[in-house]
């Protein structure tokens, strides 16, 4: 829904590219949470290990958009505006 479109726009806009061209690109961002979206979501999770996995004891990205996902990209929307 529109949940995964602003989050396909965080992504995108923050340097977590779902697509190069298409639908999931910048610009084109879509409701669907697809392979782009996860993969994008793989190197977010990735970048913010610290934030994200460790906490939760996890050692690799999920690709789930979960509390940690969540809180650390309400912490990247705050500290950019």
């Amino acid at each position: 829904g529109n949940d995964v479109k602003a989050l396909q726009v965080f992504l995108n806009n923050n340097g977590f590219i779902i697509a190069v061209k298409g639908p999931g690109s910048k610009g084109k961002e879509t409701t669907l949470f697809g392979r782009g979206t996860y993969n994008a979501l793989i190197k977010f999770q990735r970048k913010y290990a610290k934030e994200i996995l460790v906490p939760s004891k996890l050692t690799k990205p999920t690709g789930y958009f979960g509390p940690a996902s969540r809180k650390k990209v309400k912490e990247v929307v705050r500290a950019t505006k």
